[in-house]
């Protein structure tokens, strides 16, 4: 599913118990195999306290968002809002097509299309003769690349078998990951049936609280990844906060998950419970498809693999509270804090001898998806060889 950058079906695939009057901040010891293959996620949901994506805590565990702001508005209130947070919409009205695009899609013999009506978005596909329309649901995905569509249809869920791609100027074309076998009724060439685990999984890694003890149900779900997403239910630490002098939430740091506590490489496989990594894609045929996958690239550096430094994890780049930021050389620090001279580093490393600016154009170089209509940077960190084939 385009969009989708987590566990399961296509590209993506994958919530689970949490003690929701005291959540322990320990975790197991890693366990790796004789050939040091880490932990994976579904192994990791059996055996944590909380991981993301975890779905046997019940519904009313969860605080929401806006409960958050009351003492986080820094974290929650990020303007504009960030890709996490963007990460599903309900299509509950017709603005979502607003300065897009002729919403049409031809793969013969059929053409797709999207209208705007009273009550929210149609999606329908011909093949000249007949239509078939279903009410969409859902849309899954930031749109920093594209969204692709979810709807109910008799107790089941389906992903619209055409998504809009943003670099192509909000036109359509066939969803990345879908079998490449064609529908051969207009039903089934609308969008491809999802199992149920699929289905819980696409909006595990998109919403929170799909799924909890109370069973799958994404019409109590939360649109985008809220703060419970990676911090686990926070009723309990709601509660705390408000049980202590002036409910200061300074001094209520229990009853929530603090991601922020685990170690480096625990650190990269908890945003790999939906990003993906190394242990989740082993024994996958390598393809430019998995540059997607950022966390299992970013292990398979020299720099990670040798020093393992907290300096190397998906969140000592990226804030997961705020926008992606896009201009290059606002990493630059990151890399110089150990390739550079006197670097005050454990683990310094060599200096670059062409230039200590922009280091991620080089090192970290964009892969072109011509599936995706877009480029994604490879988060394998490497002195890239001319003419070297796609590395695995």
């Amino acid at each position: 599913m385009l969009g989708m950058v987590g566990r399961g079906a296509g590209f993506w695939l994958a919530m689970a118990s949490v003690a929701v009057t005291s959540m322990a901040l320990l975790h197991p010891p890693r366990v790796e195999d004789a050939d040091g293959i880490r932990t994976t996620t579904a192994e990791r949901l059996e055996t944590e306290t909380w991981w993301p994506t975890m779905a046997t805590a019940p519904l009313n565990a969860y605080a929401g968002t806006k409960t958050c702001e009351g003492c986080h508005a820094q974290e929650v209130a990020t303007s504009p809002p960030s890709s996490m947070q963007r990460a599903a919409e309900v299509l509950s009205g017709p603005d979502f097509l607003k300065g897009r695009q002729a919403a049409t899609y031809k793969n013969a013999p059929y053409t797709y299309t999207l209208s705007a009506t009273a009550t929210g978005i149609e999606y329908g596909v011909t093949d000249g003769g007949h239509t078939v329309e279903r009410k969409l649901d859902w849309v899954i995905g930031a749109g920093e690349l594209g969204r692709t569509f979810v709807y109910e249809n008799e107790g089941k869920w389906f992903q619209s078998e055409a998504s809009f791609y943003t670099a192509s100027g909000g036109l359509m074309d066939e969803t990345t990951g879908l079998s490449q076998k064609m529908g051969t009724t207009l039903s089934t060439a609308l969008g491809q049936e999802l199992s149920a685990a699929d289905a819980r999984s696409c909006f595990g890694c998109h919403t929170v609280h799909p799924t909890t003890a109370n069973g799958f149900n994404p019409s109590h779900a939360e649109a985008g990844l809220g703060c419970e997403a990676c911090h686990g239910p926070a009723k309990a630490h709601v509660s705390l906060a408000g049980m202590k002098a002036g409910g200061s939430v300074a001094h209520a740091t229990g009853g929530v998950f603090n991601p922020a506590k685990l170690s480096p490489a625990d650190s990269i496989d908890f945003c790999g419970a939906c990003h993906r990594a190394s242990a989740d894609v082993a024994g996958m045929q390598t393809s430019t498809a998995m540059v997607r996958f950022q966390p299992y690239r970013l292990e398979e550096s020299k720099c990670w693999r040798a020093t393992q430094d907290a300096k190397l994890t998906c969140v000592a780049c990226h804030d997961p509270h705020a926008p992606v930021v896009r201009e290059v050389s606002t990493y630059d620090k990151h890399c110089l804090a150990c390739h550079s001279a006197g670097a005050a580093s454990e683990h310094a490393g060599k200096v670059c001898p062409r230039s200590p600016n922009q280091c991620v154009t080089c090192h970290m170089p964009k892969v072109n998806i011509a599936s995706m209509h877009g480029d994604f940077t490879d988060h394998f960190i490497r002195v890239v060889k001319a003419g070297e084939g796609f590395p695995r």
